[in-house]
Order: C-alpha cells, then sequence, then structure tokens
C-alpha cells in the first residue's frame, strides 16, 4: 500500500474550480464546486471513484457523482450536506437500495440544474440489478487518491481505477455472456470498453501490476496488466482474471449463490415491469427515488394562456431523471378527458345547431357553453347529455384526489395541471351545479349532490404547494384568442381570489415574464418545498 501523496492546497481559487476544459459546452455547477471546496476545508477524505472517463459531464450535472468517502467522517458529511439549502436527501424504492450508498439530489438555483449525489461509504458493485460484492479497498482508493488537473476534484488512481473496472467486469459475467461471444458479440463494449480504453492510456503495466499486487495477488495483477495491450478483455481473459485473484472474489459475495440468483431475477423482473407499466401510462418517472419525510402534491393553477399545461410538463421532465414523479389532470376542459367525455364532448358539439364548422371526429371539443349555466332551459336530449357530462367529469375528481392521495402517501412528486375549486361556480374548473341542490327535478338534485361529493373529496387532499400564475388580460387575450375577453378577465380576477388552506404554500409567480424566466422561478419553489 502506498504512502498518502503530498497534500495540495485544499482551497485553490473558485475561478479555477470552475475552469471547463476545452469542448465543453455546459457550465459547472457552482453548488458541486462549492461542496467539494467545503471538504477540502473539513479535511474530509473524498474521491471520484469511478468514470473519471466523463468527470466533466458529472460535474455539470448532465451524468451523476459518485464519490467515495470516508465512513469515519460520515456525520460531518452528513451535516453539510443537511444543512445546504441546495442538497437534499432521497431514498430510493425498497429492495432497489444498496448498502452503503446515500444518494442525495441538488439543484444548482444559477443554472437550474439538477445533480445526483451517490455518497458511497464502501465499494459496493457487481452484478446488474444487484451490486452482491463489496471490496474493502476503500482506504487505500482514499489513501492513493490523486488531483485531477482538469477538474481540480480529487479522483481515483487511474491504475486502481482499472483494476475495479475489470473485477467489475469479470464480477457481472453471466453464463449467457458465452453465448453471446460465441455469436460474435463482444463483451466488453459501449461505454465500458471506451472507459477502459481512456484508463489504459493513462496507466503504466508496471504501476499497475505494483498497485494491484497487494489487492489481488500477483498472478491476477499480471492478468490484468495483460488485458490493457488488447482491443478489448474477452470473457476468456475476464474469466481467467476471476480464477487468479487472490482472495477470491467469491469471497467478497454479500449472499450465497442461490440468493444471489433469486434475489437478481426477482428484481430483473421487477424492472421489466416498471418500466412497461409507466410505457403503458406515459408517467415521466424515470426514478424510484422519493423524499425520506413523504410525497409532495404541487398544482399549477392560473388563467388561460399562463402556461400551466407547459410547466407542468417542464418541471416533470426536469425532476423524473432524479425522482418519482407522477403528473395528473385536475381541470375539467379537454386535458387528460376520460373517452366517456370526450365523446360527450363530440356528440354536444355536433348536436349543436351551428353554421359553423365541426370538430373532426378525432378532436375533443371544448365543453358546451351551456354546461357553465345549468339553470337555462334545456330538456330532452340535450338536458341528459349536460347531466351525464357533468356526472363523468365528477366521477374524473374523484378519480384525480384518489390518484394524488395515493401517489403523495407512496412518496412520489405529483404535478397538477390545474385544481378543482368550489370557490367559484362555472368558471376556472369550479362547480356547474349548485343551482340544481335544491331542484324539484330529483335527476337534478342528484346530480348536483354528486357533483358536490366529488369536490368535497377534491378538497380533502389539498396541495403541498401551489404555483399561482399571473398574467394581464391583454397578454391572456394574445395568449388565447379564442377565449372571450370577457371570460378572460373573470378568470384572471377569479385566480387572484383563490384561497388555500393554511397548509399550502402559495408561491405568486408572474406568468407576463420571458419563459426562461418563469421556469427558474418555478423551479426554486418546487425546490424549496421538497
Amino acid at each position: 500500500m502506498s504512502a498518502q501523496p503530498a497534500r495540495e492546497s485544499v482551497a485553490p481559487l473558485r475561478e479555477t474550480r470552475r475552469r471547463v476544459p476545452e469542448g465543453g459546452a455546459t457550465q459547472r455547477l457552482r453548488i458541486l464546486d462549492d461542496l467539494f471546496a467545503q471538504l477540502d476545508a473539513e479535511s474530509i477524505r473524498y474521491c471520484h471513484w469511478k468514470s473519471n472517463e466523463h468527470l466533466g459531464p458529472a460535474l455539470t450535472g448532465v451524468t451523476d457523482v459518485d464519490a467515495l468517502f470516508d465512513r469515519r467522517a460520515a456525520q460531518r458529511l452528513a451535516h453539510i450536506l443537511t444543512s445546504s439549502p441546495h442538497f437534499k436527501r432521497f431514498t430510493v424504492k425498497a429492495g432497489r437500495g444498496y448498502p452503503g450508498i446515500e444518494d442525495y439530489v441538488g439543484f444548482d438555483p444559477e443554472t437550474g440544474a439538477l445533480t445526483h449525489l451517490h455518497v458511497h461509504y464502501q465499494l459496493t458493485l457487481g452484478e446488474k440489478f444487484l451490486k452482491g460484492h463489496r471490496l474493502p479497498w476503500e482506504d487505500v482508493l482514499l489513501e492513493t487518491r490523486v488531483r485531477d488537473a482538469d477538474y481540480d476534484v480529487w479522483v481515483t488512481d487511474p491504475h486502481l481505477e482499472l483494476l475495479i473496472l475489470i473485477a467489475r467486469a469479470a464480477i457481472k459475467l453471466r453464463w449467457r455472456d458465452g453465448l453471446l461471444e460465441l455469436l460474435g458479440y463482444d463483451y466488453v463494449r459501449g461505454s465500458m470498453l471506451r472507459e477502459m480504453r481512456w484508463l489504459a492510456a493513462r496507466v503504466r503495466s508496471d504501476r499497475l501490476i505494483e498497485r494491484s499486487t497487494p489487492l489481488v495477488g500477483s498472478a491476477a495483477a499480471h492478468a490484468a496488466a495483460a488485458m490493457i495491450s488488447t482491443r478489448a478483455p474477452s470473457i476468456r481473459q475476464l474469466r481467467a482474471f476471476r480464477r487468479l485473484v487472490d482472495p477470491p472474489l467469491s469471497s467478497y459475495r454479500m449472499y450465497s449463490a442461490p440468493g444471489t440468483a433469486r434475489r437478481m431475477l426477482f428484481r430483473e423482473w421487477t424492472w421489466i415491469w416498471w418500466r412497461v407499466s409507466h410505457w403503458i401510462t406515459r408517467a415521466p418517472t424515470r426514478s424510484t427515488r422519493t423524499p425520506p419525510h413523504g410525497g409532495v402534491a404541487i398544482a399549477f393553477v392560473g388563467p388561460d394562456g399562463a402556461g400551466k399545461s407547459t410547466l407542468t410538463q417542464t418541471i416533470a421532465k426536469w425532476l423524473s431523471r432524479e425522482m418519482a414523479v407522477i403528473t395528473t389532470y385536475g381541470g375539467s376542459g379537454k386535458g387528460t378527458a376520460s373517452p366517456p367525455r370526450r365523446w360527450l364532448q363530440w356528440i354536444g358539439a355536433w348536436s349543436r345547431p351551428s353554421t359553423a364548422v365541426r370538430p373532426p371526429l378525432d378532436r375533443a371539443s371544448s365543453p358546451p357553453a351551456a354546461a357553465a349555466k345549468p339553470e337555462a332551459k334545456g330538456g330532452g336530449f340535450r338536458l341528459l347529455g349536460r347531466i351525464l357530462w357533468i356526472l363523468t367529469l365528477a366521477r374524473e375528481r374523484r378519480r384525480w384526489a384518489q390518484q394524488v392521495r395515493q401517489a403523495r402517501s407512496l412518496g412520489m412528486i405529483v404535478l397538477s395541471d390545474r385544481l378543482p375549486q368550489s370557490q367559484f361556480a362555472g368558471l376556472n374548473d369550479g362547480p356547474r351545479l349548485g343551482s340544481w341542490v335544491d331542484s324539484p327535478s330529483w335527476l337534478r338534485r342528484q346530480a348536483a349532490r354528486r357533483e358536490q361529493a366529488s369536490f368535497r373529496m377534491a378538497e380533502l387532499v389539498p396541495p403541498d404547494l401551489v404555483i399561482r400564475l399571473h398574467v394581464p388580460v391583454d397578454i391572456a387575450s394574445r395568449r388565447k384568442p379564442e377565449t372571450p375577453l370577457d371570460q378572460l378577465r373573470q378568470k384572471v380576477e377569479i385566480v387572484g381570489k383563490l384561497a388555500f388552506p393554511s397548509t399550502c404554500r402559495v408561491a405568486e409567480i408572474n406568468a407576463a415574464q420571458p419563459i426562461d424566466r418563469v421556469v427558474a422561478e418555478v423551479k426554486q419553489a418546487v425546490w424549496e418545498c421538497l
């Protein structure tokens, strides 16, 4: 084991830290630079221990940051991260996490980017979907770490990083990989091959043998050195390396062989089912990470033309890479109307006597204008259609409330485009049948009561954060010219008067600003609520 290298200055200039080598197209995240500077100042040992071939993208938030930390400093590190407004701890779905690894998500206010910080206290690695091995080499990596000249952060010695990469490739070998090789497929390819070639160009064979021998034995160290002269290690070479390692890599298993196979199969099929189910439901979630304190419901409200739907999708795309997110629609317009309501809208548009061009079959029209005034006279077919439309909408509201409640209880981030409200009737997703509560018609009374019940269910799941979007009438009119001007005025007034429970945080956003500025303010409000 080599002695620790001479320590360089632990407080380099910020300008040096934030320098991006030529070819970098993205700004480095200041929150990561500040974190690494604080770690140096506190003498907390760390190193970015794998995938240093693309360290640049990691420091700009494009890929994850995998840093190994001295476990003896775990409490101080946790204090630094949890006391910072820019980092929040997240937990992964049960059965998807790994021992000795914590997940923190960081938000950089300057760029609006998120970064995922994997906090490693031990080298947990191995098979896909499992990582069932722990290599007890943490102290060696931290004692031999080197300072990256381009990015000014501590990284693993490339000789040890290459050894670990070879060990990871050998551990991941399955019987079916041998069949693929017989069919002409290279086992080491893609990003793994690129990383091996990048590391091979930065190591010396004699130095690799010297660093590897205390960890894997002389025979395995020489086998590893022989691989760097080839285009790509073959499965035969990796199997030979695995046989020669002393002590055997199998001694580092965390589970028995049957337990490993069982867990790998379960996790793989769980992952496949998760991907398929989210593809079917078109959910934006690409992660299972959730806040340890529970889920959060966020609603976007505003008049027509404020950009509610656009912002909902933008924020969902921004969050979904790092945390479990679902989107939902709480309005009464087209949105994500159920198939029955879409058919009723289409039939209503075709049945209205009008000289206007009828909508095509594959488009859902807006709800009939008369639906906002249920007390207006009308009977027979049109009255029945109006009642069915509102009852279908009430059913959607109940499903919306159930979806928000369940997802938030499971720890997910729920983004709702629009929000049911019972304070103002007729507009802005408010009730439409209030005047029918005391109607002599049994059918009308029942319809009104069903609608009221749906609003009561919606009120039982108030959002944790409301993004209230304000926009002047003239700008709203330019963005939504199809909406009558007097209706736009009413909607603008109603949005400003909406009241929310005291437990609900409200962020007032000027939606008339340039979209980049609006998105930045919404991101800040959402991050503070998480």
